[in-house]
């Protein structure tokens, strides 16, 4: 597995989140302290990032489910998805897709590089 900025906690969250989402067999990995919401939010949403796929995402579903699991727990990530759902909807063409790609790749970086290592897939975002 490749070297990691996340803690202990973000990647139990995130196996958690790829073993209820079926992209994983079993979450083994240990912690002493649970993740907290926001770390669980965080893996939804990466999850769903992973398997919308960036290149064919349908923004107004992942939008929409990005913002429930955001909502009440992560008050600046909730406001941002907020943001991008509503610049979607005034203009959604190629140059919005392409904004909104480049932020969620910014923003899950970690998580996405995580999964991938973790799924042995270096090739999905390409």
């Amino acid at each position: 597995m490749t070297t990691t900025l996340l803690s202990n906690s973000q990647q139990v969250a995130l196996q958690q989140a790829l073993f209820n989402s079926k992209l994983l067999n079993s979450a083994n990995l240990k912690s002493d302290n649970p993740p907290s919401l926001e770390h669980k939010a965080y893996s939804d949403i990466a999850v769903m990032l992973y398997r919308f796929n960036l290149q064919k995402i349908k923004w107004p579903s992942f939008l929409k489910a990005a913002i429930s699991a955001a909502n009440n727990v992560c008050q600046w990530l909730t406001c941002e998805l907020v943001r991008c759902q509503q610049s979607y909807k005034a203009q959604s063409d190629e140059a919005v897709s392409v904004e909104q790609s480049a932020f969620f790749c910014g923003v899950f970086s970690e998580e996405l590089a995580y999964i991938e290592g973790l799924l042995g897939k270096d090739d999905h975002a390409d």
